[in-house]
């Protein structure tokens, strides 16, 4: 009885080919592979009033978990680890709840993760120092 042959070169090329666009498409800027977003909103009317820009997130493959600003389970990181990829802050509020506060935001944006939030000349002291420290200020005089 003959032992088995080994695999041949032509058979482990053929298999590399194969496999060859799922590597390629992993890596594509079309197909991102950070892909969880923490949406902190003050009302959670604002998940449907700003669906358009939500919706166009959600269509290029994010995944976005929606949290009121306040909630007492919020965290960024746990054991070491980010649990989110991307940070987006539409609420003007006083304090985050949870494990969340300004340190945590800094330390998140340091760790070259990203923020988008939105504030306006009313804005409390804690979004304030989170673009203070990220190189924007905003005016205190309302026009």
């Amino acid at each position: 009885m003959a032992a088995p042959k080994p695999p041949t070169i032509a058979f482990l090329l053929l298999n590399l080919i194969s496999i060859l666009p799922l590597l390629v498409s992993s890596f594509s800027n079309d197909n991102p592979t950070d892909r969880r977003i923490l949406v902190l909103l003050n009302d959670l009317s604002l998940k449907s009033s700003h669906s358009l820009f939500f919706s166009s997130l959600k269509s290029r493959g994010f995944d976005l978990d929606f949290k009121l600003a306040d909630d007492p389970a919020i965290a960024v990181k746990r054991y070491g680890h980010y649990l989110y990829d991307s940070l987006i802050i539409f609420s003007p509020t006083e304090r985050f709840g949870g494990s969340l506060d300004l340190e945590g935001v800094l330390d998140f944006v340091d760790s070259g993760h990203d923020l988008i939030f939105a504030a306006d000349s009313s804005a409390f002291d804690l979004i304030r120092s989170i673009d203070g420290e990220c190189g924007v200020n905003f005016d205190e005089v309302v026009l």
